[in-house]
């Protein structure tokens, strides 16, 4: 993963180039400074999971593609769970991604382990559909403002543009599984 983050900013000034676009306009469709553009792509910033959604979504790729996990496409993959890879988030938030791309992906997937008090931030939003399934605890989201609490075994299926959050405000770990599909 290590290697994967040290080539992020080379994957994403190519992308970048490819697409035609300057570091201004990519900024701008991705409604971040072209300086945090820059610092990605000279390898000084790891971008928060946010920033990293909005600039993949700008680029109309997958997560795994800016990540390098594409460069071997196919069409099975079984990832073991002591080496699932995790992506920095910038907070507390332990993030995994769990389903590694196959050839032509309609979906990721990515199990987050959300301690006592582990929030998301300001609320998300981005293309697409997501699929919350709380697996261990309880986790409260607010979408469109309206707090709704998932328990083990609830699922939330949202529009990904709608904005929403999440907190894990009890006293024990609680884990969601996030099934994402960009299109």
């Amino acid at each position: 993963m290590e290697e994967n983050l040290g080539r992020l900013g080379e994957r994403l000034k190519r992308a970048r180039l490819e697409r035609k676009l300057t570091l201004r306009k990519l900024a701008e469709e991705a409604g971040v400074s072209p300086g945090t553009i820059q610092k990605i792509e000279a390898g000084r910033l790891v971008p928060s999971i946010e920033i990293f959604v909005k600039v993949v979504a700008a680029l109309r790729l997958r997560a795994s593609q800016l990540l390098g996990e594409d460069e071997t496409p196919v069409d099975v993959r079984i990832i073991r769970a002591d080496s699932a890879k995790s992506l920095s988030t910038g907070s507390r938030i332990r993030i995994q991604n769990i389903a590694e791309a196959l050839q032509e992906p309609k979906m990721e997937a990515y199990l987050a382990k959300i301690p006592p008090r582990g929030r998301s931030g300001r609320p998300l939003g981005f293309s697409g559909e997501i699929l919350f399934i709380c697996k261990r605890g309880t986790v409260d989201f607010w979408v469109r403002g309206r707090k709704e609490v998932l328990r083990e075994g609830d699922t939330l299926h949202i529009k990904a543009v709608v904005p929403h959050r999440f907190e894990n405000r009890s006293g024990v770990d609680a884990e969601l599984l996030a099934i994402w599909s960009p299109s």
